[in-house]
């Protein structure tokens, strides 16, 4: 009998310094470690880490991280303005560029007229579907709106100039177009300094010699489009996806609207329309880099 009670005084004893040891195990690593206890809110925990002070590839660094953690960890180094490709030489020579190469399965989906009320909606689509786009923003929409211009820049979107204030360059004296590049690029230079701005894209589609030989005296490659559904002109977000989708071919450059909640709308049938058929959508700088 008293064998039988010492023994289980001891495992008494045991369990007890078996919880001891747990705890003071979880109070060490909590003194030791902080900020490397998940608790559930990943994006405190992300956002309060920059790209350069964790290093995703070291497993010591990261193996705090669950798997949403991790992604949005990824996401926060991918963010932000990357070095661009270069463009090709017959690209740099010429006046103008309608198209990429047809070589290659590849189309470019470019948005004008930002930025826009509904710019934090047309980069969720883009985000959810994980695809590049290049954004011809106007000088004044970035003046009304710099939070959203700076939105598309951080998030790691190409951006080119719109004009400043979307008037027919082509009217304008020569000085006057000068100016109006000048502005245009001074508003994106305000929101976010050594920016890369090297696409053009004239207002209406319109220009001739002055227009382009003043974009090419700021180092602007003058683009246009080739597959135009007039989404400002149309609202019905099937109609839109259709006309992209049946128009597209290699090297497409394609034009819609920011602001357009018919273009909003159609933007998921337009990514997924293009899939189906085999083209990888990719940003402006990429499908030119390899236009002959």
């Amino acid at each position: 009998m008293q064998l039988g009670f010492k023994n289980q005084k001891e495992a008494q004893i045991s369990y007890s310094r078996y919880i001891i040891c747990i705890l003071f195990a979880v109070f060490f690593s909590f003194c030791t470690f902080p900020c490397q206890i998940s608790t559930g809110q990943a994006d405190k925990i992300v956002a309060s880490t920059s790209a350069q002070q964790l290093n995703i590839n070291d497993e010591n660094n990261t193996a705090f991280l669950d798997e949403m953690e991790l992604k949005q960890l990824q996401q926060l180094q991918d963010r932000g303005p990357k070095a661009l490709p270069s463009l090709s030489k017959s690209v740099l020579t010429s006046k103008f560029i309608r198209h990429g190469s047809e070589d290659v399965k590849q189309v470019a989906i470019t948005f004008d007229d930002g930025p826009y009320l509904l710019t934090e909606k047309y980069i969720e689509i883009l985000k959810a579907y994980d695809i590049p786009a290049t954004f011809f923003l106007i000088g004044v929409q970035v003046e009304k709106y710099p939070d959203d211009a700076k939105m598309i820049i951080d998030n790691g979107y190409e951006i080119g100039i719109h004009s400043y204030n979307h008037k027919k360059l082509t009217n304008m004296r020569i000085d006057s177009i000068e100016t109006d590049l000048i502005k245009s690029l001074d508003t994106i230079e305000e929101i976010a300094k050594e920016t890369d701005v090297r696409f053009f894209r004239p207002p209406f589609g319109s220009f001739n010699d002055s227009v382009i030989e003043t974009a090419k005296k700021h180092n602007l490659t003058t683009v246009l489009w080739c597959v135009d559904p007039r989404d400002w002109q149309r609202n019905d977000p099937n109609q839109i996806a259709q006309h992209v989708i049946e128009k597209s071919d290699n090297g497409a450059i394609i034009l819609l609207h920011e602001g357009r909640q018919g273009t909003l709308e159609a933007l998921p049938q337009i990514i997924e329309g293009l899939w189906e058929k085999g083209f990888e959508i990719v940003s402006l700088s990429e499908l030119l880099s390899t236009a002959e």
